[in-house]
């Protein structure tokens, strides 16, 4: 991998993660919980979320060849996930497929959220599991992997820094600010869906043409 392919996937990823479309489920499911206890949250969010998203550099792509399952197959079906997620975060709201009543109403009955729905599925959910497939197929080799895991630890990282400042965002962004970014950040991942799908269309138009 370049270096400019590594900034392009951290980025990617990133985006998908989306922690600013985290940040309202944070605070929505953890009100009345201390300052403290909410970085708490945060910091074992992120920890899950670089441990599935490390897991799945590795093991991701042999599973789906365990399936039969091709490639351009999963590029299609992920890019029509990432749509469903981008129009959800174009109209700043949350989407089923991130964070689900269910999902909502388990988490308040736990007396910690960071793993569920915060971690899986809200951030390293369906979108963020197809980005890193694709990428490890495309980027094939021990020391791609190794470049993608650093990513995806980064990308942990970076959206627990967002949760643990979360009371901070909330006050220096307000609605607004939080509704702006999540809208922006869904316009990209929307390209990037139909980017997808179009790789997808493109990789089994050749499979079958042979």
């Amino acid at each position: 991998m370049a270096l400019s392919d590594i900034i392009n996937y951290f980025l990617s990823l990133l985006v998908v993660c989306s922690p600013l479309s985290a940040l309202p489920a944070l605070l929505n499911l953890s009100y009345g919980k201390s300052d403290d206890e909410k970085r708490k949250i945060a910091v074992t969010a992120s920890m899950a979320v670089a441990v599935i998203l490390v897991i799945v550099s590795w093991v991701g792509l042999p599973l789906l060849n365990i399936f039969g399952i091709r490639i351009p197959a999963f590029q299609i079906a992920g890019g029509f996930v990432l749509v469903l997620v981008a129009f959800s975060m174009l109209n700043a709201r949350p989407n089923r497929i991130q964070n689900s009543q269910e999902d909502q109403k388990e988490a308040l009955q736990k007396a910690s959220i960071a793993i569920v729905p915060l971690a899986m599925p809200i951030m390293a959910g369906p979108g963020a599991i197809t980005t890193v497939v694709v990428a490890t197929s495309i980027w094939t080799g021990p020391l791609n992997h190794f470049y993608l895991s650093i990513c995806a630890i980064l990308v942990a990282l970076t959206t627990g820094s967002v949760l643990y400042f979360a009371s901070n965002i909330e006050r220096m962004l307000k609605q607004t600010g939080i509704h702006l970014v999540t809208r922006i950040g869904g316009l990209i991942l929307a390209s990037m869906a139909v980017q997808s799908i179009a790789n997808g269309i493109h990789g089994l138009w050749l499979l079958y043409k042979q």
